[in-house]
């Protein structure tokens, strides 16, 4: 399907009053992307182990509070980590998306992989009791945690899906309630999404201007299109040291860059091509 016709039927579904619903069933009955593939959970596996890994190597996971935003319907990385032995996970999300079959589902996957035993998840209490919280539909401002009671913040693939204004409320949120010694740990596809149906479109987004833009941007399809730069001076404005950065960064392509909008004149190459990125960043004061 071409992506220009993706972005209709997001932009219709996003008027539906029962649209995150037909969604939903389209990526189900349609599109097959849930419950997740087996190569998907894989990735999200090793996104897991990489974030466990930095942050077991400055506190004890094990006795820590974890807290994600963007956990999206299947809580796949928060499930693993728990199985790894992370004591308590809080998921914020801004829609209400999760669902227990799916987190079952990806719970005995992780499980498997990681030669440990399931956990039976019927109901939302037993989530609970395995150690995640599930807060949702909320942000995390509304949630309330205590000022310094979190030991370690994360997300993966979710805060391209954020308008800047929204971000920079957020990493000071972050800061807040983050322990002086804690870690945020954020996973960036910075890649224009309509490439997930088309390898040829990665950055064919940096060709519009931002007006020009707007009506391939909806509800179900979002993304901010900021530069990894701009994600770096973002946390450092909100009172953050970058402890490890690492950008992953493509060829530029030819007739990307003969069509760049002028809005993106600004960066560099190497900026501009950087496709995802892990940005570990702990409070400047620490």
């Amino acid at each position: 399907m071409h992506w220009k016709t993706k972005a209709r039927i997001f932009r219709l579904l996003s008027a539906l009053p029962l649209g995150a619903q037909v969604h939903y069933l389209l990526q189900r009955h349609v599109t097959r992307e849930w419950p997740r593939r087996a190569g998907y959970l894989d990735e999200l596996l090793a996104a897991a182990t990489r974030l466990f890994s930095d942050a077991d190597a400055r506190m004890d996971v094990r006795h820590s509070h974890f807290v994600e935003i963007g956990a999206g319907r299947d809580m796949a990385v928060a499930v693993a980590l728990r199985l790894m032995g992370v004591r308590r996970i809080t998921c914020v999300d801004i829609d209400r998306l999760a669902r227990l079959d799916l987190v079952e589902h990806a719970a005995r996957y992780m499980a498997s992989r990681l030669g440990v035993p399931a956990p039976s998840l019927r109901n939302w209490q037993d989530l609970r009791d395995f150690g995640i919280e599930y807060v949702a539909p909320a942000e995390l401002a509304s949630v309330r945690l205590a000022d310094g009671s979190v030991d370690c913040f994360y997300s993966v693939d979710t805060l391209e899906h954020i308008p800047r204004p929204a971000l920079e409320k957020l990493f000071a949120e972050v800061l807040r309630i983050l322990k002086p010694q804690g870690l945020a740990i954020n996973f960036i596809d910075y890649g224009d999404h309509y490439a997930r149906g088309d390898a040829g479109l990665q950055f064919n987004f940096l060709t519009f201007s931002d007006e020009a833009w707007k009506p391939y941007n909806s509800k179900f399809q979002y993304v901010n299109r900021l530069r990894h730069s701009e994600f770096l001076e973002l946390f450092a404005q909100a009172g953050f040291r970058a402890l490890a950065v690492q950008p992953h960064v493509e060829a530029p392509p030819a007739e990307v860059v003969q069509r760049l909008d002028a809005r993106f004149h600004r960066f560099s190459m190497e900026d501009l091509f950087t496709v995802r990125a892990k940005i570990v960043a702990v409070p400047a004061a620490e």
